[in-house]
């Protein structure tokens, strides 16, 4: 029976392990999006503050760079929301994991 309690409490471990890795590597994920969209919008703000010049301005227009920055942010904002989400989830799986390992060491006397 001892066998079975020290698998089951290294199932456990291990889940929780893997929960915490998703988490980290789906905070990571975020932080490095919004890191890009900041990126992009401060690319933005600089062409409309006419820092880069008004020449830089207009070549920006007539190329569509403007338009297609706009894009890259919508874009990313659109995959922002999704990694949000799936990190949400991954957060509430975590707290699945630590109920059932405290449950665990509520049901299974350590030793």
């Amino acid at each position: 029976m001892a066998v079975r309690k020290d698998a089951l409490r290294k199932i456990v471990a291990l889940k929780r392990q893997s929960a915490e890795q998703k988490v980290r590597a789906l905070q990571l994920d975020v932080e490095s999006i919004e890191a890009a969209i900041n990126d992009l919008t401060a690319g933005l703000k600089a062409l409309d503050e006419g820092k880069a010049g008004i020449e830089a301005y207009f070549l920006a227009q007539a190329n569509g760079h403007v338009d297609r920055v706009i894009r890259d942010i919508d874009a990313r904002n659109a995959a922002l929301l999704v990694r949000r989400s799936e990190l949400d989830a991954a957060r509430e799986a975590l707290k699945r994991v630590f109920h059932s390992q405290e449950r665990l060491d509520e049901v299974l006397p350590k030793g």
